[in-house]
């Protein structure tokens, strides 16, 4: 793997509705720019011929180097070569196998819907 990409994590903080529910005020988020991490093309689907309107989901994983971990949450967003992705799932941090406690590298799944 080629660790070329760069990616921005987006929190954002949760705040209330004018109905009274908690939900994410993306237009406040902060940003944190990752450089160093590999992006991989994970998957593709397509919802269609008897559906109202046709949805394509397209999913990357996000890899880190050895030795790196970042400050990703199941909440979070993420910015990469112009799209904003969705992370989907746990963040999965891989023991290192020699330092007690360490994590040996990330990888974070994301997706994107269109249609």
């Amino acid at each position: 793997m080629i660790y070329d990409d760069t990616i921005t994590i987006l929190r954002a903080p949760v705040t209330t509705d004018r109905y009274g529910n908690e939900v994410r005020d993306w237009a406040n988020a902060t940003r944190t720019r990752v450089e160093g991490v590999s992006v991989q093309p994970r998957s593709a689907t397509e919802s269609g011929s008897d559906e109202a309107r046709e949805m394509v989901t397209t999913g990357w994983r996000i890899y880190t180097r050895a030795g790196v971990d970042v400050d990703v949450e199941p909440t979070d967003r993420i910015e990469w070569a112009g799209r904003t992705l969705e992370v989907i799932g746990e963040i999965a941090r891989w023991p290192h196998p020699i330092r007690r406690g360490a994590v040996h590298h990330v990888e974070i799944d994301v997706q994107r819907w269109s249609g």
